[in-house]
């Protein structure tokens, strides 16, 4: 019978397993996970208990499988130095992390090294423009940093000319929020005026002036978003605020508004996503702000850092400088 044990802040595998300097019989022993106790490592724990367990049923135990001889770090190890970057000292959450990252990281090999080779091997599954190479993409660049691995030389990330070119005019969005049916209409409009994500919008009040306040629980803290355009508060009557229904046993998964929103928008048929109305947000926040918007105040708004917001809303914001840069040539500053 095999368990997990921890000691010292580290997790082993306790187990009744064939001697290791190759004598005969069985001994009871320790196998060392190089882990630290956490709730994350602790998963990969218990997949490694999975494995153990599986070769001495089978009779397949082999020590070289568990003894690591070469020099260098796992991916297991790097991943849990990533963990501990992202979560425990950043603003990742645990759910967030399980849901959005590790769905990807998994299927490296935990037990192999990390190596500008096999970094390269984990990224060449994605194509370039698709949303998992541009995740994956970031997460491993990280993860080289933290481990000290050269990143190997492939094409950064690009937008497929779909993602760029899929958001709703003006007036498809006002057909879209009014034709939905309550409540998924108050949450469509709260996107579309405030741009915000979808976990943000339960926890947003509108205060004075039609302003938004979006919870501090959030993905990236509290801010303040300003309607635009400012009209499509009252057109979309969005002080009256209509939650969606709520069953007993609904998950606690913080994309659940984001796949309730999702079926809602399947069933009126529309080609668009809920992110859209975000994008499109953004579109309308350059095109009106003018030469008076900076990187810096609209990447606040949408809860970005400037770096990020740069390189998600690029196509609307290298037109809006290109226009600037001319204005301040016509006037001769």
């Amino acid at each position: 019978m095999a368990s997990i044990s921890a000691q010292r802040g580290r997790l082993y595998l306790l187990a009744t397993v064939p001697r290791r300097d190759g004598q005969p019989g069985l001994q009871q022993t320790r196998i060392a996970l190089r882990l630290d106790d956490n709730p994350v490592n602790r998963r990969m724990a218990a997949k490694q208990l999975q494995t153990l367990e599986r070769q001495l049923a089978t009779g397949t135990f082999e020590w070289s499988y568990w003894l690591d001889q070469q020099q260098g770090i796992t991916w297991r190890e790097a991943i849990a130095k990533l963990h501990r970057a992202r979560v425990v000292l950043g603003r990742t959450s645990e759910t967030t992390w399980e849901i959005n990252y590790m769905g990807r990281l998994r299927q490296i090999p935990p037990t192999s090294l990390v190596t500008t080779e096999s970094i390269a091997q984990a990224l060449q599954r994605y194509d370039r423009a698709t949303c998992s190479y541009k995740e994956l993409w970031y997460l491993l660049q990280q993860l080289s940093r933290l481990v000290g691995v050269p990143f190997p030389e492939l094409p950064v990330p690009t937008y497929g000319r779909a993602e760029l070119v899929a958001v709703p005019t003006d007036a498809e969005i006002v057909e879209w929020v009014e034709g939905a049916p309550d409540p998924s209409d108050w949450y469509f409009g709260m996107m579309a005026v405030y741009g915000l994500r979808p976990h943000e919008i339960e926890g947003a009040q509108l205060i004075d002036r039609d302003y938004c306040q979006v919870a501090d629980g959030t993905k990236t803290g509290f801010r303040t978003v300003v309607p635009v355009p400012r009209d499509w508060v009252e057109r979309f009557r969005l002080h009256e605020r209509r939650l969606r229904p709520t069953l007993g046993g609904v998950s606690d998964r913080p994309d659940k508004v984001a796949k309730w929103l999702s079926k809602e928008l399947k069933r009126l048929g529309l080609p668009w996503r809920p992110y859209a109305l975000r994008h499109a947000y953004a579109g309308r926040l350059w095109k009106q702000g003018g030469s008076r918007l900076d990187i810096y105040t609209a990447s606040r708004l949408m809860g970005h850092s400037a770096a990020q917001h740069a390189k998600t809303y690029r196509a609307h914001i290298q037109p809006h400088q290109v226009a600037e840069a001319a204005e301040r040539a016509l006037i001769g500053e």
